[in-house]
């Protein structure tokens, strides 16, 4: 890797770590090769940049998107597993705050595998799954790895019978020091407002409830910028009290061998000051780092 590549290089490599699709991966490698300093040292990365974008835009096959198993890879900034017990609400809340769509039925057991959809809040994606309400060991072996649980209850039906139940699964998977919120579905008459409900028919709730697990995972989002531009998306998505250190190493390591300063922009009145390695970042903070 040439040391000299600057900012934006570094940038579209991580958002071509980060892709998801062949489209994305595709636009960062363009912006890789654009990116990347054209001189002797560098034709043989450069070389490989365009082997690879050659073989990218030369498959054809996509990726099946069942799995014969329940391995499911975390994606996105972080992973909140939905629970409940069958017909509370998880299908038709997941393709409320998602951009899948899941199968709503109106008998008992609809879902049988995990369902997978990406939650956009602001710039960050938030991978939610819909865990059936069998409860096997392998779907909640997803519940015991994810990073924040959301049990749903249902509003229209005797809410301590479903409480109690929901606690009995939690118990048996070990899951009651987890993370977790409580939620309450289908309250299309706003009778649980005080207890946090959502209704997937109305909307009512949704953008609060998004919010929520956003708060509730407790993580803070972290722009880069070049010089002259605007801040990068999307953030780097840290656990609190992260330093300007650990976004430097998130970039690419020669940043971190050859760091100068950073500067910090917020909205404070400190916004532009020069910061150092050790500087702990807030939410929302934009750096620009000089190496």
């Amino acid at each position: 890797m040439p040391v000299n590549a600057g900012a934006e290089y570094f940038v579209a490599e991580r958002k071509f770590h980060a892709a998801k699709t062949k489209e994305e991966r595709i636009a960062a490698l363009e912006e890789m090769i654009r990116t990347l300093p054209k001189h002797k040292s560098s034709e043989h990365q450069l070389a490989q940049l365009r082997k690879r974008m050659a073989k990218l835009k030369a498959d054809k096959t996509t990726k099946s998107t069942a799995k014969p198993k329940f391995s499911i890879r975390k994606e996105g900034a972080a992973q909140v597993c939905m629970l409940g017990l069958t017909q509370s609400g998880k299908s038709s809340l997941l393709n409320s705050l998602t951009n899948v769509k899941a199968e709503v039925g109106t008998h008992e057991f609809t879902t049988t595998v995990p369902t997978v959809g990406m939650m956009k809040y602001g710039d960050v994606n938030i991978q939610m799954v819909e865990i059936p309400s069998t409860f096997g060991n392998d779907e909640m072996n997803i519940a015991q790895n994810s990073d924040l649980i959301l049990t749903l209850v249902d509003a229209t039906k005797d809410i301590k019978t479903q409480v109690g139940e929901l606690q009995k699964v939690l118990k048996k998977y070990r899951l009651l020091g987890k993370k977790k919120m409580i939620v309450m579905s289908k309250d299309d008459n706003r009778n649980f407002v005080e207890k946090f409900s959502v209704s997937a028919n109305t909307g009512e709730g949704l953008e609060n409830l998004k919010q929520k697990i956003w708060l509730e995972l407790g993580l803070i989002r972290v722009y880069t910028k070049s010089p002259n531009k605007e801040k990068d998306v999307p953030p780097v998505v840290l656990e609190p009290g992260a330093t300007v250190k650990e976004v430097v190493k998130n970039i690419h390591k020669d940043f971190l061998k050859n760091f100068k300063f950073a500067r910090l922009f917020n909205d404070t009145s400190f916004s532009g000051i020069k910061v150092g390695l050790d500087y702990r970042l807030k939410d929302l903070d934009v750096i620009e780092i000089h190496a």
